[in-house]
């Protein structure tokens, strides 16, 4: 994101220079989501490089003929907000109903492994498959099984 005039300042910094040059807000506050920053991206700017991202992915890793493949994206808060919400085709102007915590993981994906259902994922970046998890189930109830039956033996 390219914060323009804005770089380095707090939103309230941002804020009493708006008002000091009398730029009318959209909203009751200057909110980046609606009013981008000035000398720098609009959210209309923004939206058109992270779709045509969003495009390129699409296409590169799951296009025609095409083994899908795993993605990392990295780059700063703001961006990463707004690849998400365009990523479920949300208007940035909506603005974000989720946060990226610093350093933060977040998944996205499509559910039903359909590329036309885009989705985020929740519940973290580790986690076991089901058959992996039967498969460690059944050899612990196995050894606690064998267990019992040496108990019984006395051994």
């Amino acid at each position: 994101w390219d914060y323009g005039a804005y770089e380095g300042l707090t939103s309230a910094q941002i804020r009493t220079l708006r008002a000091s040059r009398g730029i009318v807000e959209k909203g009751p506050r200057w909110n980046i989501w609606k009013d981008g920053c000035e000398g720098g991206d609009s959210p209309e700017t923004v939206t058109e490089r992270v779709d045509k991202l969003i495009a390129e992915i699409r296409e590169r890793w799951h296009g025609d003929g095409e083994e899908a493949g795993d993605v990392v994206v990295v780059a700063h808060g703001h961006i990463l907000r707004a690849f998400a919400m365009r990523w479920v085709g949300k208007r940035l102007e909506e603005g974000p109903a989720f946060l990226l915590e610093a350093g933060g993981v977040g998944t996205l994906s499509y559910e039903h492994h359909n590329i036309e259902e885009p989705a985020v994922l929740l519940g973290g970046a580790f986690v076991v498959g089901v058959e992996e998890h039967a498969a460690n189930h059944a050899k612990v109830e196995e050894a606690r099984a064998e267990s019992t039956e040496e108990e019984k033996k006395g051994v």
